[in-house]
């Protein structure tokens, strides 16, 4: 038996990164990882995980994060897992994560989004690949956050949301 795993994904862009902080400060028992954390400089070992040409080794790097977050749930131990937007096929009950899991995503409106990655100094094509995810991931969500302002608030009702499993959906403001 596993302990439950709570996965938020989101399409580049979401506030995923600027999320964990807040989630860390208030997880209590919780165990808050998010997946660009083994990179060193968005590099794992040499290769640019992001980069859309690195897509040949981004099932390797899955199977890496669900080595570690299955020891940790086999030690009894909840998770709040920050992921990109999976395929569909990894939602259904029978997919790569053991029971008990769920999942949310965490959105933002595109023009943030586009903003937020021209910021970063994406390429056009990485920033149409990341809207597209925003849409695939809007299609698959049982339930929603939107990323805003108030930061402390929304880690607050995610975590809420990965202790309980109560599904939200949030409407835009």
């Amino acid at each position: 038996m596993h302990a439950p795993l709570s996965l938020l994904m989101g399409a580049p862009g979401a506030g995923k990164t600027t999320l964990l902080p807040h989630l860390l400060r208030s997880a209590g028992g919780l165990v808050v990882m998010e997946m660009d954390e083994l990179l060193e400089d968005g590099t794992l070992i040499g290769v640019t995980i992001a980069d859309p040409e690195a897509a040949p080794i981004w099932p390797a790097y899955d199977r890496l994060w669900q080595r570690v977050v299955t020891m940790v749930r086999r030690a009894g131990h909840p998770v709040l897992l920050l992921c990109p937007v999976p395929d569909p096929e990894e939602l259904a009950p029978d997919g790569r994560w053991a029971a008990p899991v769920r999942w949310a995503l965490l959105d933002c409106p595109d023009e943030v989004r586009l903003h937020r990655l021209w910021e970063r100094g994406w390429a056009q094509d990485w920033i149409e690949d990341a809207m597209a995810d925003a849409a695939q991931g809007r299609a698959l969500a049982p339930a929603v956050f939107h990323s805003d302002d108030d930061v402390a608030g929304l880690a607050a009702r995610v975590l809420a949301w990965a202790r309980d499993g109560a599904p939200q959906r949030v409407a835009r403001a």
